[in-house]
């Protein structure tokens, strides 16, 4: 659990979404071995290399997993409700669109109903959330936490 005042380095993995991406890349993986079994008929190749590209194959499903998980995070509509109240910075100015980061995710942002332009490297705060806009206002700069 994180403490207050401290972040979490690390978000937590659920085991489901853990299941759901291995089970998901079954199919290619029994795919590529038939394809490799398949081209075995007509051209001969070492036993290693058989190996080699199925090993290869499943490195590489190892590799991308930290950076597609939440693709499979099957809590997805909580994710919304968790992002509001959450602190970015404006990495370009909205006037009323434009980029925020938001715990080091880089996301489309417009500036809330009747609220000023925000300059590049304000701090921002999320109000709400439209499909994949965040709906930001400028962070008030009398609370030392809004740093991020």
């Amino acid at each position: 659990m994180r403490q207050a005042g401290k972040k979490s380095s690390r978000e937590r993995i659920p085991g489901r979404t853990i299941v759901k991406y291995a089970l998901l890349q079954i199919p290619g993986t029994v795919l590529l071995v038939l394809v490799l079994i398949l081209v075995k008929r007509w051209v001969q190749y070492p036993q290693w290399l058989y190996y080699g590209i199925i090993g290869i194959w499943v490195a590489k499903d190892i590799i991308l997993f930290p950076f597609l998980w939440r693709a499979y995070d099957s809590r997805g509509g909580e994710v919304g409700h968790d992002m509001i109240g959450a602190r970015g910075i404006a990495e370009e100015r909205l006037d009323p669109e434009g980029y925020v980061r938001v715990r080091g995710e880089l996301w489309r942002a417009q500036v809330r109903r009747n609220s000023p332009p925000i300059e590049k490297g304000s701090n921002v705060r999320v109000w709400e959330i439209q499909g994949l806009t965040l709906l930001v206002d400028l962070e008030s700069p009398s609370r030392p936490e809004a740093r991020v």
